[in-house]
């Protein structure tokens, strides 16, 4: 059977585990038989579900009490003077039974707590007749051993019998659907009676059993049980290992092993496997105490992580017949060795990832049986695919790796093929190499540098991201970089300047070249900066250049001045995202604003500044001239810490300065960088003018009186500060200010 072929028949059992449909394995009319009981069940629960939301709308009468033959006090309430919902109770007896009906009204629910911290109470029975139950309804009932939950009841709620430590055994309500691990809180429960209408076990749920006994209803259309572990109705399917054992044989016919069928299981010792069986499902086995395993013939699929951290297991024995193994299948284990046989045609990643497995050297004691047609290892650890279209490079297993060189025949570098391995520093890839796909060294920690052939045509989408890739040389042949390919980690994650410092272009390539550090695409578009080096402090990016790709900017350090042309019509995301002090930003703008056609901007130099320009210039996706200016205004407007806790700040001398100019030409100033000007004068004026005063600029304090700021007000106060400076032609002249603005007679004797 072609992998298709058996994916495809496994793929018609139901998936979920539990939520299979009710296929006979005893012929035709046993299949319409269950389909029959599956029919019936849900007829009934939609009627009872209807009835639900009526007596929910429902009035309650006043609470009564009934005494029954057994001495149990029982309080109650009538719902719609039709059905009965128990409120309370005070027992007599350690079994308690609870009542089917009360005068002639049937019980229909219990009530929240309604049963609850019921001293010596050993066993609760319920009857058929109750629908409901609410939260918290038997808790903290210390003796507690036995609950027989209703028939047509269709949840189970963990809160019922919540703290029942003593709870040894539990009937489900026999129109439960799912279970879950919520069932086994009870940590000491050891028998459980599961209802007729479950129909699906959530992957793990039976993780915590301390199960002795395990039954299902008859009735039940869905699963099926031979007292240990639970399987889908004809069989096919292991679901769970209901009860911890040692040793378990899996039933003849069953093809598949469900998701975490067997996880965590640390009993189990040992697993025979029918001759049946063509899946392990993901999980199936993690975290058992298997100590070894032998797959049979017909096993086409071992699923992601199947035997992860199976910390015990020491030998695998794999059958020809084998076709896929899947992502970290025996990740964590104790295997010292792995033979994969011929008929192998996918296997994962991370496979044998912390074993004890030697993955590459002449000692590897991994190996793939030498007949299969499609895969080999090299000695390095490669996992290579052989295909029509040539030899793929599809991973290297082995993580401690940290030079590798490629097979002379590769084609392809597949992707992910070195993506997340922490050690890899060197790579060299042969002469022939076409394509290095996406995500191909993606997030690989210590990469530092890959040869890349002139075959190269092409490099997927973030084919280097995350690296501390250093250098590149951009092959001959290359027509395609996918986006984020040359994204280093220090641009992407800002921990660190961009690693990569050397951009260099095959002559014989005439879609990319550099330009002032500046790695840039010839598009149909127009030019397309693709990464910056960071080698010069002064950059002008070519008026040829439309757009900026991705993080080509990001958290660059040391440039100096930016020059950025009109032409740029699209800036990726954090494209010009700077972490730098940039003493002049010039921005031409292709249509004026406000009558001007370019802008230049210089931001006080003051650490606010860098998070500033980088919010400027990395937060648009295009250049935004007002958005700069807005951040140029609030950077410019908080430029000075009057409180003396920050040193990094320009002196108030210059602030002043900055803020006038701007209030003079207030091109695309906003409101609320106005008013945060204002408020600066309005808060701080005398500090202001002290220090207008010491540079002995008479212009700017004309200018504080031309708006307004320094006014008749606050003028007097002005001149005691300015006085207190001993600054007698500063202090003359703001008393004649005094007199000729405002046209006061004055004389300071002080003066």
């Amino acid at each position: 059977m072609a992998i298709g072929d058996g994916v495809s028949a496994i793929a018609q059992l139901t998936a979920g585990f539990g939520g299979f449909g009710p296929t006979a394995f005893d012929g035709v009319e046993e299949s319409k038989r269950q389909v029959q009981q599956a029919e019936e069940i849900l007829a009934r629960m939609r009627e009872m579900q209807e009835r639900r939301r009526e007596l929910e709308r429902a009035r309650t009468s006043k609470p009564r009490s009934f005494t029954d033959g057994k001495g149990t006090a029982w309080t109650y309430v009538v719902i719609d003077d039709r059905v009965i919902r128990i409120v309370g109770c005070t027992p007599n007896v350690t079994v308690l039974e609870v009542p089917a009906e009360i005068d002639g009204y049937p019980v229909y629910s219990i009530g929240s707590d309604a049963c609850s911290r019921l001293e010596e109470v050993e066993e609760i029975i319920c009857p058929d007749s109750i629908e409901l139950i609410r939260s918290c309804a038997f808790r903290e009932c210390p003796d507690l051993r036995r609950v027989v939950l209703p028939e047509n009841v269709s949840e189970f709620n963990v809160s019922w019998l919540q703290r029942c430590h003593a709870l040894e055994e539990l009937v489900l309500p026999g129109l439960l659907e799912t279970i879950t691990s919520a069932v086994f809180d009870n940590e000491n429960l050891k028998r459980l009676r599961i209802g007729r209408n479950v129909k699906t076990i959530v992957p793990g749920a039976f993780e915590k059993t301390h199960l002795e006994i395990l039954e299902l209803d008859g009735d039940n259309p869905y699963l099926m049980t031979d007292g240990t572990a639970l399987y889908s109705a004809d069989g096919s399917v292991l679901i769970a290992l209901g009860r911890p054992t040692e040793r378990y044989e899996v039933a003849e016919g069953c093809v598949k092993i469900a998701k975490k069928a067997f996880a965590n299981i640390a009993s189990l010792r040992s697993i025979t496997l029918p001759s049946s069986l063509e899946v392990v499902g993901k999980f199936a086995y993690a975290g058992s105490g298997l100590h070894r395993v032998t797959v049979p013939t017909n096993v086409r699929v071992i699923s992601e992580k199947a035997f992860l951290n199976c910390k015990a297991i020491e030998e695998v024995t794999l059958n020809e017949g084998l076709v896929r193994i899947d992502d970290s299948a025996f990740y964590g284990s104790s295997l010292k060795s792995l033979f994969i046989p011929s008929s192998i045609q996918s296997i994962g990643t991370s496979v044998v990832a912390h074993s004890n497995v030697v993955r590459s050297g002449p000692d590897a004691t991994i190996s793939i049986d030498p007949r299969c047609e499609t895969l080999f290892l090299d000695e390095s650890g490669g996992l290579y695919r052989r295909e029509d279209d040539g030899l793929h490079l599809i991973q290297l297993i082995d993580p401690d790796v940290t030079h590798f060189s490629a097979h002379g025949d590769t084609r392809y570098v597949d992707e992910r093929a070195f993506a997340l391995l922490p050690n890899i520093q060197v790579v060299s890839l042969p002469n022939g190499v076409e394509e290095v796909r996406e995500s191909a060294f993606r997030v690989c920690s210590s990469l530092v540098r890959v040869e890349l052939p002139d075959s190269v045509r092409v490099i997927g989408k973030e084919a280097f991201f995350d690296t501390h890739l250093q250098s590149i040389r951009i092959p001959a042949a290359l027509g395609s970089l996918g986006e984020n390919a040359l994204v280093t980690a220090g641009a992407h994650r800002l921990s660190d300047p961009p690693s990569l410092k050397s951009v260099e272009v095959s002559p014989e390539n005439d879609r990319f070249f550099v330009d002032a550090g500046m790695l840039i695409e010839r598009t149909d578009s127009g030019n397309r900066i693709i990464v910056y080096t960071g080698e010069r402090p002064d950059v002008e990016i070519p008026d040829t250049v439309t757009s900026i790709a991705p993080f080509a900017f990001s958290n660059v350090r040391g440039i100096r001045t930016l020059h950025l042309p009109s032409s740029i019509r699209i800036v990726g995301t954090s494209g010009l995202g700077v972490w730098s002090y940039i003493e002049l930003i010039h921005v031409d703008v292709a249509k004026p604003i406000e009558g001007c056609s370019s802008f230049d901007f210089r931001f006080p130099n003051t650490d606010r500044s860098v998070h500033s320009i980088s919010l400027a210039l990395g937060g648009s996706t295009w250049v935004n001239v007002p958005d700069i200016m807005a951040q140029y205004d609030n950077c410019l407007a908080n430029s000075h810490d009057y409180q003396g806790n920050n040193r990094d700040s320009i002196s108030i001398y210059e602030q002043v300065s900055r803020v006038v100019e701007r209030l003079r030409e207030p091109i695309l100033l906003t409101n609320v960088n106005r008013k945060n000007f204002e408020r600066l004068f309005q808060w701080h004026l005398e500090e202001i003018c002290v220090d207008v005063a010491r540079h002995d600029d008479r212009e700017l304090m004309d200018a504080l009186l031309e708006f307004g700021f320094l006014n008749e007000s606050n003028l007097e106060q002005v001149i005691s500060a300015v006085g207190r400076l001993q600054d007698a032609a500063m202090t003359a002249y703001l008393l004649e200010v005094k007199r000729r603005r405002f046209n006061q007679r004055t004389f300071d004797f002080d003066l």
